[in-house]
């Protein structure tokens, strides 16, 4: 796709602003409040388009290194276990030990994948760290009882290789991040800026059609997990008020699931009207459901977490088929 500075018009940075803030949209037509919103806007397209923020998907090549270094660690675990059925007291105390280190290593790496998906990026590289030390522990023992190198000091070379390559790719990701939220501080809306400015980054190679599209199916992806996560509290939870709500949601959020699925076959023939109609109903959908569960008691749902997801992806879809229609 290319740069995106200048490419905006100041209507589509309004619409992806304030389609999922609204609190904002009674300051619509305050000039105050139009010229943040251009400020804001200025700020995702510069970011977009700014160089020095990789669009690599760091984490997906974090997770694929540590995925084969805990392949890579069971592997040498399985030689070990291998070792032990030939050996001698001398050498068989040594891969004893060793078996304990790296079935410890399996679980470290295992556990910092978990981490890395939480985000909490310093706990998964300790966690990396502990199990390369644990390794380097097999290395010493056979170095201090033996005075030789293990018989898999290769394999636990690629093992230590794919470490550190992960480690590597959650810097790159931890600096990544903190570019995007440094250039996200003083917007209006700083989530929907960093998700809006991920989204563009992650996607440069697509057309601004192939853009409109897969908005639109993270969308659908987003409302169908909020409809499935009311099928299982409608299966778990006992006060027959909230059930009731969450039955008139169910239904909601199924509308709003068949709005979306419209608006696919709406953009693809290029109406755009049409699919940006439907997107925005399946908003409306969604904030019908609200209303339902929080009633004149003002109930707190447990279902705004997800509905907050869903209105930036949906506030973003909405932006790129605006800027599709030529608006």
């Amino acid at each position: 796709m290319g740069s995106l500075r200048g490419h905006f018009p100041f209507f589509f940075v309004v619409v992806l602003v304030l389609s999922s803030n609204h609190i904002l949209v009674d300051a619509h037509n305050d000039s105050t409040t139009r010229v943040e919103l251009e400020a804001d806007f200025k700020v995702i397209a510069e970011l977009a388009g700014n160089t020095a923020i990789p669009n690599t998907d760091f984490k997906s090549l974090a997770k694929l290194s540590l995925t084969n270094a805990i392949a890579s660690c069971n592997a040498i675990h399985s030689h070990i276990n291998s070792l032990l059925k030939i050996s001698n007291s001398y050498t068989g105390r040594c891969l004893t030990g060793c078996s304990t280190n790296y079935e410890d290593a399996v679980g470290l790496i295992t556990k910092s994948l978990a981490a890395l998906e939480a985000r909490d990026y310093v706990e998964a590289k300790a966690l990396i760290s502990d199990a390369l030390a644990n390794a380097t522990k097999c290395e010493d023992r056979f170095q201090e009882l033996l005075q030789l190198n293990s018989p898999f000091i290769l394999m636990k070379a690629k093992f230590g290789r794919l470490c550190l390559i992960g480690i590597k790719h959650i810097n790159r990701l931890v600096r990544k991040e903190r570019l995007i939220t440094e250039g996200c501080s003083h917007t209006l809306d700083k989530e929907l800026c960093k998700s809006s400015v991920e989204f563009f980054l992650e996607n440069k190679g697509l057309s601004l059609q192939g853009l409109a599209k897969l908005a639109v199916e993270k969308t659908l992806q987003d409302c169908t997990k909020i409809h499935n996560h009311i099928s299982v509290l409608l299966k778990t939870s006992s006060d027959e008020c909230l059930l009731k709500k969450l039955r008139s949601c169910s239904g909601h959020y199924q509308t709003a699931i068949a709005k979306i699925r419209d608006s696919l076959p709406a953009l693809e023939c290029k109406r755009y009207g049409d699919a940006r109609a439907w997107v925005g109903a399946a908003i409306d959908w969604a904030e019908t459901c609200e209303g339902v569960i929080a009633g004149k008691s003002n109930t707190k749902s447990p279902l705004t977490p997800l509905k907050t997801d869903f209105n930036r992806q949906a506030a973003l879809a909405l932006s790129v088929i605006y800027k599709l229609a030529g608006n």
